[in-house]
């Protein structure tokens, strides 16, 4: 079993590395597409968007989550400790992520999108916390160090975040 267990880990790593590699660029095609003012690059957007979605991305993300499930059957002993709550409630979180992202691939391709290349700029780093709670619990098995490392993740981003309004304010005024 061990062999068969060390295989499906295997591929779910790269499937999951692949998953979020779209999880990750996709919103950034959104902060470019948003900014977008030409027609052939809107269409343009449109293309790589929907190939990134659903040729890269969603099968990315289903095959690591199949992947997964069989490792769960091969250990269901997982399936009673709190870690692993933790983290399949992260999962759970970045597959509504992903789901939104179609959303969005879906109001871009019908022109409907309203918002700004500043909020996709902040909704690319959404995944972040759940890709750094994920890895600690898998690799610790520890809801507080997850936590801690989540909440690290979570600070930068208020730093940043209040950096980039001071920077912009200072612009503003001057």
């Amino acid at each position: 079993m061990h062999d068969a267990y060390s295989w499906f880990l295997s591929l779910h790593l790269i499937f999951m590395v692949t998953w979020f590699a779209g999880l990750f660029y996709l919103p950034r095609l959104f902060v470019y597409h948003a900014m977008t003012e030409d027609a052939p690059g809107n269409e343009r957007f449109k293309v790589m968007e929907r190939k990134l979605f659903y040729g890269i991305m969603t099968p990315g993300g289903v095959i690591t989550v199949i992947f997964g499930g069989i490792m769960l059957a091969l250990v269901p002993v997982h399936l009673e400790q709190p870690w692993m709550h933790f983290k399949l409630t992260l999962i759970a979180a970045l597959i509504a992520y992903h789901l939104w992202c179609g959303k969005l691939v879906a109001d871009f391709a019908a022109d409907r999108n309203t918002r700004g290349h500043y909020w996709y700029r902040w909704f690319n780093e959404l995944p972040v916390p759940a890709l750094v709670g994920i890895v600690i619990l898998a690799v610790n098995r520890s809801i507080t160090d997850a936590l801690i490392g989540i909440g690290v993740i979570v600070l930068l981003f208020a730093v940043s975040a209040a950096v980039a309004w001071n920077r912009a304010r200072r612009r503003a005024s001057g």
